[in-house]
């Protein structure tokens, strides 16, 4: 059975030295791995029953420090530490599918009013260059703090990754506001794909939804 990037995270972590969960908790927030990994105690819980259960990591010790409820200090099994290894180098050859709400957002971008389409690319690209700057900030810190560029090589991913989206969403806003890309092209292109495609349950849908798409476009025109 396959473990995600929160897996990864806790035993790339076990890898360096023994740990118990809120020690997890604690280097994956110092080095801002919360950023890039979803964590919260429920799932990070849950990761180390599984890895445990496959007999990747294994308890270690059990300890008590005053009143404090115990815990359990984990470690890495062999099997484990080749897994890991196995695991790394998957994750980092193949692309991953990413799911993003923004892009599924693009997909309808047509059905707003242009003029609004360009202000919210240009707020998107404003908030990603604050976050840009805010995480810029926090990787100088680390350095300066001795932690070397290997250590935070995620974070400059990151950082690029926000500077082409900014880029990029200003780039479509100014083509939208010029008229360089035509705001009808959206919906024309979508029906007609479908009918030159020769889907039968669609075509006549599609032929409808054109239709009544030139009708609107001569009503608009006649209005004017």
């Amino acid at each position: 059975m396959e473990f995600g990037s929160l897996g990864l995270a806790v035993m790339g972590l076990l890898h360096e030295s023994p740990m118990h969960p809120y020690e997890v908790v604690g280097h994956m927030r110092r080095r801002h791995l919360d950023q890039h990994i979803k964590l919260n105690f429920g799932s990070l819980y849950h990761t180390f029953d599984k890895l445990e259960r496959q007999g990747l990591v294994e308890a270690r010790e059990v300890n008590r420090e005053g009143r404090r409820p115990e815990r359990t200090v984990y470690r890495l099994t062999p099997d484990g530490r080749r897994r890991f290894a196995e695991r790394l180098v998957r994750m980092l050859r193949q692309p991953e599918a990413v799911y993003s709400d923004f892009e599924g957002a693009l997909a309808f971008l047509y059905r707003l009013p242009k003029e609004q389409v360009v202000d919210i690319l240009r707020q998107r690209a404003d908030a990603l260059d604050a976050e840009w700057g805010e995480t810029g900030a926090q990787l100088k810190w680390l350095t300066d703090s001795g932690l070397s560029r290997l250590s935070v090589v995620e974070m400059e991913f990151g950082q690029d990754r926000r500077q082409s989206q900014a880029g990029w969403c200003r780039r479509l806003a100014a083509e939208i506001e010029s008229g360089e890309l035509e705001w009808s092209a959206g919906w024309k292109g979508a029906t007609s794909l479908a009918v030159a495609a020769g889907d039968p349950q669609r075509q006549g849908t599609d032929r409808d939804a054109m239709t009544v798409g030139a009708q609107v476009q001569v009503l608009e025109v006649e209005t004017r």
